[in-house]
C-alpha cells in the first residue's frame, strides 16, 4: 500500500499543504510521498521550516526543493513558516509538503516551547513517532528533549518508552500535535516497523490512541521504505 492511499488522499486534489512533526523518519516518509506525488503527475514543493538533512540526489522533474542555504551541518535550511503560507496562497503546486519540526535523528521526541514550526495553512498533519524507540530508555540516546517527554508523560527520566508513554505523547495538548492548525487532519505514523513484536506493540497503542484521542483522524502502522512503505492502516 502506497503512502498516497493510506493517507486517503483526493485523486485530484491540488493545493494541499501537508506538514510533518516529530521524530523517526520525518524526511524519508515526506520524501517517500514527494516520490509518490510526483509519480503520479502531481507538481510537488518540498521544504522545511526548520532544517532537514539536505536531500542530496533527490531528482524529479514534479518536485522543487526550496530551502535557504546549506548549513555547516550539511543540513538545508528552511524558510518561515509565514513564506511558507505565502507559496501556498499562490497556488503554483498541487502538494506542499513541509518538515517542520527536528528530532536530531532520534525516533521520538517532545516538543520545546518553540517547536513545532507549523505553517498556517497545514490541511494534513502527520505526527511521526519510530517505534525503534519502543521499549528504550527514555534518555537522550533515544529522545529527543527526554526531560519534556518525561515532564508531559509522567515517565521518570530513564524509565522505558512504553505504550503509555507514546499514547499520552500522542494525546497530550503539548505534546506530539501541539500547535496543530485549527481545521488541519491530524493523522500519526508508527514508523519503523519491525517484525521483532513491535508490530503487535503498535496495534495495541493504535487503537488506545483512537479510543483516548477523538482528534485524531487516523493512525498509519508501517515501514516507510522506497517499495511497499505501509504494512496496515488503523482507523478510527
Amino acid at each position: 500500500m502506497q503512502l498516497t492511499e493510506a493517507l486517503n488522499l483526493v485523486p485530484d486534489g491540488k493545493g494541499t499543504m501537508i506538514s510533518f512533526v516529530g521524530g523517526g523518519g520525518k524526511t524519508s516518509s515526506l520524501f517517500a510521498l514527494a516520490y509518490e506525488l510526483a509519480g503520479a503527475g502531481k507538481k510537488v514543493l518540498v521544504t522545511t521550516t526548520t532544517a532537514m538533512y539536505n536531500p542530496v540526489g533527490a531528482c524529479h522533474p514534479n518536485i522543487t526543493i526550496l530551502g535557504e542555504y546549506i548549513t555547516t551541518e550539511g543540513k538545508l535550511k528552511g524558510i518561515t513558516k509565514e513564506r511558507t503560507d505565502e507559496i501556498y496562497k499562490l497556488n503554483s503546486y498541487d502538494y506542499i509538503l513541509a518538515e517542520a519540526d527536528g528530532s536530531r535523528g532520534r525516533p521520538i521526541k517532545a516538543p520545546a516551547e518553540h517547536e513545532p514550526v507549523i505553517p498556517r495553512n497545514t490541511g494534513i498533519l502527520i505526527g511521526v513517532i519510530g517505534m525503534d524507540a519502543f521499549g528504550k530508555e527514555l534518555s537522550a540516546a533515544y529522545v529527543h528533549r527526554p526531560e519534556i517527554l518525561s515532564e508531559l508523560t509522567g515517565a521518570g527520566l530513564w524509565d522505558r518508552v512504553n505504550e503509555e508513554v507514546i499514547v499520552k505523547l500522542v494525546s497530550h495538548p503539548l505534546g506530539l500535535f501541539k500547535a496543530c492548525p485549527l481545521g488541519a487532519d491530524k493523522i500519526l505514523l508508527l514508523n519503523k516497523i519491525l517484525e521483532d513484536g513491535t508490530k503487535d506493540a503498535a496495534r495495541k497503542i493504535g487503537y488506545k490512541v483512537l479510543e483516548a484521542c477523538y482528534s485524531i483522524d487516523r493512525v498509519i502502522l508501517g515501514a516507510v521504505q522506497e517499495e511497499e512503505p505501509v504494512k496496515e492502516i488503523v482507523l478510527r
